[in-house]
């Protein structure tokens, strides 16, 4: 198995990658999902992780999988955790 030695937060995958290439920006995001812009904010920012229900919405709203999500999350919460260790 490959480890990732730094893997990237989902939220900096969300910013990154999706609104910026679909030209969305947070609050559009937000009203996409219903949910608030706080939310987008604080998960682009780093200070909040995707949940496997929020990855259903993202995978609604963005045509992604909620699985990679789920998975990037969860990769980024084991290194962190890896880290405090």
């Amino acid at each position: 198995m490959i480890k990732n030695p730094n893997p990237l937060h989902p939220g900096l995958v969300l910013s990154e990658i999706y609104m910026s290439e679909m030209n969305l920006n947070q609050s559009e995001v937000a009203r996409r999902c219903g949910c608030s812009p706080r939310k987008i904010n604080e998960i682009v920012n780093g200070k909040r992780g995707i949940s496997p229900a929020f990855a259903i919405v993202l995978e609604k709203v963005l045509g992604t999988s909620a699985e990679m999500w789920v998975r990037m999350q969860a990769e980024y919460d084991l290194w962190e955790a890896r880290q405090a260790a």
